[in-house]
């Protein structure tokens, strides 16, 4: 006799509640990135107002960023079956690169005036678009969709004019929130 099981019409109660697990994991980890698009536009509004403290906000990114892609790729490795210690070291080193390179930029900002304020905001972000791009081919490719969205928001940045950013923070919040809770009632 053979093990398989019979076909059947009637769909197994277990197998719809992994994929509802399933499903919900996939658009909570999706609203997670969304989330970190959004407060990469705030911290270009940071920026532009307070450039000097602004570097705490973008140096507070590099681990945000860091701890979903450390958790995103450990469920990964988690379901393949794959060791835990190699990934997360690796992670660590790669956000860590972030981290140095905002340090760079800061301190080429306030100590040699090479970088004036208004390239502070666009260099950080970019930075950040390029480390999060490049977690995207290592990592988990949703995030090299991060990235290249980051890198578009950076492209737009540089031809708005301050006062935009005002009206385009807002918005992108409420869009946030309006899609996050419109995902949650489904």
């Amino acid at each position: 006799m053979s093990d398989e099981k019979p076909y059947s019409t009637i769909p197994d109660p277990a197998d719809s509640a992994d994929e509802k697990g399933f499903a919900k994991k996939i658009h909570t980890e999706e609203a997670i990135l969304i989330t970190l698009m959004a407060l990469s536009a705030i911290g270009i509004g940071v920026t532009n107002f307070k450039p000097a403290e602004s570097f705490w906000y973008w140096a507070s990114m590099a681990p945000v960023f860091a701890a979903v892609s450390i958790y995103m790729g450990w469920s990964k490795a988690r379901r393949r079956g794959e060791g835990m210690s190699r990934i997360i070291r690796v992670q660590i080193l790669h956000w860590l690169g972030l981290l140095a390179a905002l340090v760079l930029i800061y301190f080429l900002f306030m100590r040699t005036g090479r970088i004036d304020y208004n390239q502070l905001a666009l260099i950080s972000l970019l930075a950040l678009a390029l480390t999060t791009f490049l977690a995207g081919v290592h990592f988990d490719w949703r995030f090299m969709v991060v990235g290249i969205v980051l890198g578009v928001c950076v492209a737009g940045a540089a031809f708005v004019e301050q006062v935009v950013w005002m009206i385009v923070i807002p918005i992108v919040v409420a869009l946030v929130l309006i899609v996050f809770w419109w995902k949650r009632s489904l």
